[in-house]
This record gives C-alpha cells, sequence and structure tokens, in this order.
C-alpha cells in the first residue's frame, strides 16, 4: 500500500460540509501517535504525515483535513484504558451518574462505541445492565471480550448498529468517550446512533475541549487520531443537521478539559439546559469563532517549545539525567514537533506492557518498564502524560524533581505538588465559595502567600468551573519571585509589585482579602523595624478601607502567636483569651506590638463598619518554601544539615515549641477565611507535645540519613534579636471546635518533607 492509499485530504467540513477551510497550524510531519515500533524495525522507513489544523470559515469548526487509515491508526491498537487508575475511576463515576441520571435498570441496553477493553462497560455489568462494546481494533476487542465484556471488532456504521439492535434490542444510552473525535464520517456515525438508539435514549459524547486546548496551550492533544476539535456550538450545529439534539453539556477535568455533551432525536423528552447558551456565549466572548485565535496559537506554542528546550539543555548540560514518564499520544507530538530524541531523554517509563520494550515513533526513545527507575534512576521526570501528574508523582515518590510540558515547560516538586493536593482536599467541603469570586492576597509572594495562590490555582485547573481570580500584591522587600513554590502561569492570577503603605485604587471586584503581608523572620524584622511596623500598620488600613468600599465577604488578618510575648506556663497550651505577657519596647516588640495594634484596628472597623473580619495567630509555621536564608530555626537546621555543617543551637536549647506542617496551617487558614466568624480571632498551629530545640536538633540524626548530623550549642548571634519566648504551644479547641480545624501531620513526617524539598533546592 501506497503513502497516497495510507492518507487522503478532505475538501469539505465535516460539520457543515461546506468547503471553505484555511490552515491555520502547522505541527509538521509526524508518524502515528501509536505507531510504536520493534527493535528490528527501527532502521526501516517509517512513514509520517501532515499535522496540520484547518478552520472553517462558514461554521468555525477546527478539523484535520489529511485523514490517515483509520486501519493503520487503530488496526492493531496499543493503548489500553484500564492501565490508568485515573480513567478507571473516572468510568466508574461516569457510569454510576449515567445509571442514576437516566434510570437505567436490567432491561437497560448500553453500547459503547469506542469501548477499548471495557473500562466503561464493566460497572455497568455489575449494575446487571445489558452491555454491548464495540472497537474497531481487534487484538483489545478479542481481549474485552475474554475479559467477559462482549465487544465487537468494527467500525461503528448503520449496518453495524443494524445488526446490534436486531440481536440486542434498542439502546436507553449510547456513549463515545474520547473517540467522538476520532471518527472521519461523523454523519455515517450518527445515522448509526439514529438506528440503534431507543426513541426515548441518549448519546453521551466526552470530547476534548477546543477552548481549553487553545487556552491552555493543550497544543499535543493534537495528532492523527484526533480529527474533530469541537466547541459546544460546533458539536450542536452538526447535530441538528443532522436531526438530533444537544440538550445538555459539562465540563469534565479529564484530558485537561473535556466537553460531556447530551444528545437526544429532536424533540425528545429532555428540556433544553441553559448551559448551553452559557457555554456559547463563553466561547464568543474568547473568540472562538475567530480565525485570528488560531492563528496566533501557532506563537504560544514556539514560545513553550523554546522553554523547554532550554530547559532540558541546561540540565543536559549540567550532567543530569532525565527520562519520560508515560508514553501517550500526546507525548509523540510533543517529542516530535520539539525533536527530543534518546540524546535528551535516556528512556520512557509506561505503565502499559503492550509498550514496553518498544520505541517511540518517530523519535526513537525506548520504552521501560517502571522497574527501570530504581535500577537506572534519574535525575528529572519529564511527565508526558501530564494529566496523570498528580498520580505520577505519588508513585514516583523516591524522586523529587519533575518537569511539566504544558501548558508552560516548568519544573515542579513533587513534595509541594502533593502538599496542595493534600490542601485541596483538607478544604473541598468549603473551597466552592471562591469559585467565580475574586482574592486580594497581600504578602501573596512569601511562604504563606505562595502556599494560598498555589492551590486557587490548583483548584481553578481541577475542581472550579468558573475560575477564582487572585490579585497578589507584595513589594518584594526579602523575597523577589511572585511565589516561592512553583511558577504559577494563568491568566486568573496576577501578580502586582506594590508597597501596600500606599492605597491602591483596583476598577475590579473584590470578594475576599488576605492580608498576610509582613516580615516574620526575627532577623529581617530585626534590620527592618520601621518597614516591619508600616507594613502591618499602614497596609492593613488601606486593606480594610478597600475591604469597607468593596463589601467584600471575608478579611483574613494574619496576626501572630508572638502576640503572647512570653506566656505565664499556667497559660500553657495558650488560648486566644491570654492577653499576653509582652513588652512595647524590646527587641522583638517591632513584630509582636504591631501585631497586636493590627488587631485592634481590625476589631475597630469590624465594630463600627462591620467589615467582616477575621484573625489567626499562627503558631511556628514550616514547610517548603521557606528560605534557607529565613534564619527561622526549622529552615536554619535544614540549611546546616544538607550543606554538612553543625546545627547552631542557640543557648542551651531549652526552648520549648509546638511545629505546625504547611499544609495543616493553610487548610486552617482557608477554614477560618471561608467561615462566618466574624470578628473572632484563631490560634493555628499544633497542639502535639512540646519539643526543646536541642531535642529538635536530635531528629535531624534521622530525617537526614545520608548525613552526619552534629549539634553545636551556640550563643544568640548579633542579627537575632533576644528576649526569645521560652515556651511556644497553642490550645487549638476554639479553632476545632469553631471551624473543623484538625491538624494531622506528624513533626517527623513534616521535616522529613521539608528536608526532601530544600535538598533539592540546594543541592
Amino acid at each position: 500500500m501506497s503513502l497516497g492509499d495510507l492518507c487522503v485530504t478532505k475538501n469539505d467540513c465535516r460539520v457543515c460540509k461546506g468547503t471553505n477551510l484555511a490552515k491555520v497550524l502547522s505541527l509538521g510531519s509526524t508518524p502515528p501517535a501509536n505507531a510504536f515500533l520493534k527493535p528490528e524495525d527501527l532502521d526501516k522507513p517509517e512513514p509520517s504525515f501532515p499535522l496540520e489544523l484547518s478552520f472553517c470559515k462558514d461554521c468555525s469548526f477546527v478539523q484535520l483535513t489529511d485523514v490517515v487509515s483509520p486501519d493503520l491508526l487503530f488496526g492493531n491498537y496499543v493503548y489500553s484504558s484500564s492501565t490508568s487508575p485515573v480513567f478507571v475511576a473516572h468510568f466508574k463515576s461516569f457510569a454510576s451518574e449515567m445509571a442514576q441520571r437516566f434510570a437505567l435498570d436490567s432491561n437497560s441496553l448500553v453500547v459503547d462505541i469506542g469501548s477499548n477493553d471495557g473500562i466503561l462497560l464493566r460497572p455497568y455489568k455489575e449494575m446487571g445492565i445489558k452491555i454491548m462494546g464495540v472497537d474497531p481494533a481487534a487484538n483489545i476487542a478479542a481481549r474485552a471480550t475474554e475479559n467477559g465484556i462482549e465487544t465487537m471488532a468494527a467500525y461503528f456504521t448503520p449496518e453495524v448498529a443494524g445488526k446490534i439492535a436486531q440481536e440486542k434490542g434498542k439502546a436507553s444510552l449510547m456513549t463515545a468517550t474520547s473517540v467522538f473525535p476520532h471518527i472521519d464520517d461523523l454523519d455515517s456515525v450518527v445515522e448509526g446512533v439514529k438506528t440503534l438508539l431507543a426513541d426515548d435514549g441518549v448519546f453521551v459524547i466526552e470530547a476534548y475541549y477546543l477552548l481549553d486546548l487553545i487556552e491552555k496551550n493543550l497544543f499535543d492533544t493534537i495528532y492523527h487520531e484526533h480529527l474533530s476539535y469541537f466547541t459546544v456550538k460546533t458539536i450542536s450545529t452538526l447535530f441538528d443537521r443532522l436531526g438530533m439534539q444537544v440538550f445538555d453539556v459539562e465540563k469534565t477535568d479529564t484530558h485537561g478539559g473535556s466537553l460531556r455533551v447530551f444528545v437526544q432525536r429532536k424533540g425528545g423528552k429532555h428540556t433544553v439546559s441553559p448551559n448551553i447558551e452559557k457555554f456559547i456565549a463563553h466561547e464568543n466572548e474568547r473568540k472562538m469563532t475567530d480565525i485570528e485565535t488560531f492563528l496566533n496559537f501557532q506563537g504560544k506554542i514556539s514560545e513553550n517549545k523554546t522553554r523547554l528546550l532550554e530547559l532540558l539543555r541546561d540540565l543536559k548540560s549540567k550532567g543530569k539525567k532525565i527520562i519520560g514518564y508515560g508514553a501517550p499520544a500526546k507525548g509523540s507530538t510533543l517529542l516530535n514537533y520539539f525533536n527530543i530524541g534518546p540524546e535528551t531523554l535516556d528512556y520512557i517509563v509506561d505503565d502499559s506492557v503492550w509498550k514496553q520494550g518498544l520505541y517511540s515513533p518517530g523519535t526513537h526513545i525506548p520504552v521501560k518498564a517502571a522497574t527501570e527507575l530504581k535500577e537506572n534512576p534519574p535525575d528529572y521526570i519529564l511527565i508526558l502524560a501530564w494529566n496523570f501528574a498528580d498520580s505520577i508523582i505519588k508513585k514516583c515518590s523516591d524522586f523529587e524533581n519533575f518537569i511539566i510540558p504544558v501548558p508552560f515547560a516548568q519544573v515542579v516538586s513533587g513534595v509541594v505538588e502533593e502538599d496542595l493536593n493534600v490542601i485541596a482536599k483538607g478544604i473541598e467541603k468549603v473551597a466552592g465559595a471562591l469559585e467565580g469570586k475574586t482574592v486580594l492576597i497581600t504578602g501573596g509572594s512569601g511562604f504563606v502567600g505562595s502556599y494560598l495562590t498555589a492551590t486557587i490555582d490548583l483548584l481553578n485547573k481541577k475542581y472550579f468551573k468558573t475560575p477564582c481570580r487572585v490579585l497578589s500584591l507584595d513589594n518584594h522587600i526579602v523575597g523577589k519571585k511572585n511565589n516561592l513554590l512553583k511558577e504559577v502561569n494563568s491568566e486568573y492570577i496576577v501578580f502586582k509589585q506594590h508597597n501596600i503603605c500606599e492605597p491602591i485604587s483596583l476598577d475590579m471586584p473584590i470578594d475576599y482579602i488576605v492580608s498576610a503581608a509582613g516580615i516574620a523572620s526575627p532577623v529581617y524584622y530585626k534590620k527592618y523595624p520601621i518597614e516591619t511596623i508600616e507594613g502591618t500598620v499602614l497596609g492593613l488600613n488601606n486593606m480594610l478601607k478597600l475591604a469597607l468600599a468593596k463589601n467584600v465577604t471575608s478579611v483574613l488578618y494574619f496576626s501572630s502567636s508572638e502576640i503572647y510575648g512570653d506566656p505565664d506556663p499556667k497559660f500553657i497550651p495558650t488560648p486566644e483569651t491570654y492577653k499576653g505577657n509582652v513588652s512595647s519596647t524590646g527587641p522583638r516588640s517591632c513584630y509582636d506590638e504591631s501585631k497586636r495594634l493590627g488587631e485592634t484596628l481590625c476589631m475597630a472597623y469590624y465594630q463600627t463598619h462591620q467589615v467582616p473580619v477575621k484573625f489567626v495567630r499562627p503558631f511556628n509555621v514550616y514547610g517548603p518554601g521557606m528560605s534557607a536564608k529565613d534564619y527561622r530555626v526549622v529552615p536554619t537546621f535544614l540549611s546546616q544539615a544538607i550543606e554538612g555543617k553543625p546545627l547552631t543551637v542557640h543557648d542551651k536549647g531549652n526552648q520549648t515549641r509546638t511545629f505546625c506542617y504547611v499544609t495543616d496551617a493553610i487548610i486552617g487558614f482557608f477554614k477560618v477565611l471561608l467561615s462566618d466568624k466574624n470578628g473572632e480571632v484563631f490560634n493555628i498551629g499544633n497542639d502535639g507535645p512540646e519539643i526543646n530545640m536541642k531535642s529538635l536538633a536530635e531528629i535531624f540524626v534521622t530525617v537526614v540519613p545520608d548525613k552526619k548530623v552534629e549539634i553545636n550549642l551556640v550563643n544568640y548571634p548579633d542579627n537575632y534579636p533576644q528576649d526569645e519566648p521560652s515556651r511556644r504551644c497553642p490550645d487549638l479547641s476554639k479553632a476545632k471546635s469553631m471551624v473543623g480545624y484538625n491538624p494531622s501531620i506528624s513533626l517527623q513526617d513534616g521535616l522529613a518533607r521539608s528536608y526532601k524539598w530544600m535538598k533539592n533546592i540546594l543541592i
């Protein structure tokens, strides 16, 4: 068979059948994304085909017009959905939702088009519902049938539909998940659906969402199998032309952003949801009917290509070993268009036994089993299956440095990504209040502010249908980066360098204000005492005025446990009602007293103007993101241990503290912010046993197993303020009872996670 027989070029639009098509994007000529090679085939000619997008000027549909033979693409398919635990969970949930929504029972028939190994049909079978799969990959279909999921090895056509209808009856539910965009002749498939679907039946499609592809820079989801790239407008146009009706649509987070589309016969019993018009209005607002949107997309891809290649070249120049994780079709697009081969990636790990022992299409990188990670460990892991990044990072817990290639290339910390997911899970019952809102964070580039911002970024990407906007303000007097944890690149999160002692005028709604600005390190507030006072008092006053003007829902003020001073032993653990044992002129007073005055100021605004302010008093929060030169005890001990230096314990090391790992603290901060407890103050920390500083240092012997840890007792350095509290331990009764705060990370675990993160920062 010649190359000409393997690829044909269409001249008409799949949706409207018009011929007014224009090329808008080229990713060059590449092999089929799943055409993995056996070792003996590496020297043989490898067919490649144009990978180009065209835009229909009549209906705005975006599509591939170069159609590779489906027999070549799917005849011996190597992708097996059930190798992904994430997809197994997704489809189990999907089946449960559909069965409940459409009252499926033992008399119902569910037919899945492109059923692969039966991943979606199995849950229906377990519910006692009749099933039938259709898939063109003979090997996959045979295996599904052997495993109890009856599957016909065929392309779905009106003839196949008629045969199933004759043998099984009409289908109550038909599905096509991640397969509808693979089909060239959509008219034929829809005719088949109309043949097989019961009069009151429903056809449900899941497909990549073109708007997300463009806005999230998901160019690697373009490959030869994906012929069609839908918006709600274009898929509605298609079904309207073919005598069917889209009656509802939802967003899902699969593949970085997908549509779930519900279709019935025209005039069917289901009411048309207003969601459809909302989606289309949003698409129009984002210019998804404008050809310039797609012409400009090439430039975004080129920027990311330059960024990723520079990162990889820099790492290789330093002698770092890099591997890929995941060999999905999207990985083939990225590797081929960016020209990344075995000279850059030593190997690719994939969990599918069908791909192990083979070589990546075009780039010829060997694909290995996960056991290779232990036998030949890398320094960096490029996550090609980025839609499974969370599960991959969790699975590779022995490694810390990961590269996420889209929407923009960045190195992320495994510890930080896990932490952010823990926080999101911890606030899932209250986080919905942030959806579609705007949050202003002062001190947004600091330790706490970075976590708050990165958490909202994660919520936007994984949970919120309407993103939460963040305005992060910071004067960068201590830190210089917008985010200490990871680079945040989102149109919904804006970083602005601003001195909050100066008023700020904002022509935008503000729903929540988090006043986290402040210099918390004793060394730095001794160095900048006036700035410490001004930032807390003057800056806070400006934020309270803004809160009043914007009629915000909530203000969270970050006070400090240091306002208690050196507590009387009778008040250990220290409750919020303790009035303090403090000095207004002592060496730490610029920080302590400014925080106390801040509380007074907040309470005045609450009592006078009903500004909905809450207070938190953090107790010794630590974790990733703290600078090695922060000079507080945990980052100091960590950096000293990593560099092989003795741990310097001040005085005799008898001072006692309890320490709170950052995930616990951030969960507490969000719970207070999103509560209705206006005018209340909450201790946030860990109420575990107190530990003295000498004992804390001794813990590092087990936390840092690859270093010999020595401990030196030293006098306080000149740059460290005297008058340090001898004990600090919170009473958390109020936070536990009123906002459900419950810290859970042990000191040993928190220190180990912090060490793992800082080790990769310093070395």
